[in-house]
């Protein structure tokens, strides 16, 4: 992928502040606008991963591979998190008890295994490491055995499933393990995202005007259908699918762009510990508006942007740390790199 793009940087900022408005949501019409923002999100994360996984099988496998050794370190530690904070908060409750007996089940560990459920141990929203996990482990195949052809018969099937799914999660708002796995939530962004990389060179030939104004214009449809139904259904899935896959077209297009350059460093170095670190956020805040006697409407109201706010702080100094850790290892390998020249 080469140089940065400061473009996508940008968005992933946003997409992972739009996250946390999913979770800590204003109410009303406001609230759906806003919330939409982190279901754009999520599609546009995993239309990058699968972007990002485009080239030849010599090169892109030992990536692929490196990207899930990455990834799954960082998800067995933001699990071990989940599981400590949850028995932490529970043992406060005297529910310590009902923590042990539900990790002790087997259908408990087979949730968080293959549906990365952990929303009992407060960490539902890392179904999305999980499920980025095995996606990686698929394009690893895929890409391995050069089955372009393939993703290119994949690629409409998966993402028919996904919006036949999605809508019928948010209209009928049954159980969202239904599309927040791999096979539904991931896997079809990853397919689209890997076509768009293989047809990148006729696409950012697409005049920039009209690649804006089908961001607009799509991202106004997602807003309208989240907040008003057609019927009893919720059609916001391809006009979801449309405009993360024009911002990521853009951003192949004008890598260089970025509307405000500090945000696109945040983007590039914080937007996932952001993600990881948002759902005990939200929680610590809530109690702390609770115990300063502040009212339900103040807090509805204040929650959302102070969780922001200490979750970009949280993410940062955390960022500053593993860059102290890395220290080291990043000077060893450019000393090894330049004593091989």
């Amino acid at each position: 992928m080469g140089k940065r793009n400061y473009n996508w940087d940008f968005w992933k900022f946003i997409a992972a502040i739009g996250v946390i408005l999913v979770h800590a949501p204003y109410k009303g019409n406001l609230g759906a606008v806003l919330s939409s923002v982190g279901v754009l999100g999520v599609s546009f994360f995993y239309l990058i991963s699968g972007y990002a996984c485009y080239g030849e099988p010599e090169k892109m496998c030992p990536k692929i591979r490196k990207r899930l050794l990455r990834n799954g370190i960082i998800t067995v530690l933001a699990t071990a998190w989940a599981l400590a904070f949850s028995y932490y908060a529970m043992k406060m409750d005297n529910l310590d008890i009902m923590w042990k007996m539900t990790l002790k089940k087997p259908v408990t560990w087979v949730r968080m295994i293959l549906l990365g459920d952990l929303e009992f141990f407060y960490g539902s929203h890392l179904w999305f490491m999980f499920a980025l996990i095995y996606c990686y482990v698929i394009f690893y195949f895929l890409v391995r055995f050069r089955l372009r052809k393939v993703i290119y018969v994949l690629t409409p099937i998966f993402l028919l499933a996904r919006i036949v799914v999605e809508t019928y999660v948010n209209s009928y708002s049954v159980s969202w393990h239904w599309s927040a796995n791999a096979l539904i939530g991931g896997l079809p962004m990853m397919l689209l995202g890997y076509v768009i990389a293989d047809k990148k060179e006729k696409l950012i030939k697409i005049p920039t005007w009209i690649l804006i104004t089908g961001i607009v214009l799509s991202a106004g449809a997602v807003f309208a259908a989240m907040c008003f139904k057609v019927g009893k259904l919720n059609v916001f899935q391809p006009f979801n699918i449309l405009c993360s896959s024009l911002i990521l077209i853009t951003g192949a297009k004008k890598p260089e762009w970025s509307i405000i350059k500090p945000i696109s460093y945040l983007g590039r170095k914080d937007s996932l510990y952001i993600y990881l670190f948002h759902f005990y956020i939200i929680m610590v805040m809530y109690e702390v508006m609770y115990g300063m006697h502040l009212s339900s409407k103040v807090i509805e109201w204040q929650l959302p942007l102070a969780v922001i706010i200490v979750s970009i702080v949280v993410a940062r100094i955390f960022s500053m740390l593993v860059d102290l850790v890395k220290q080291p290892f990043t000077l060893k390998k450019k000393k090894a790199a330049k004593s091989g020249q």
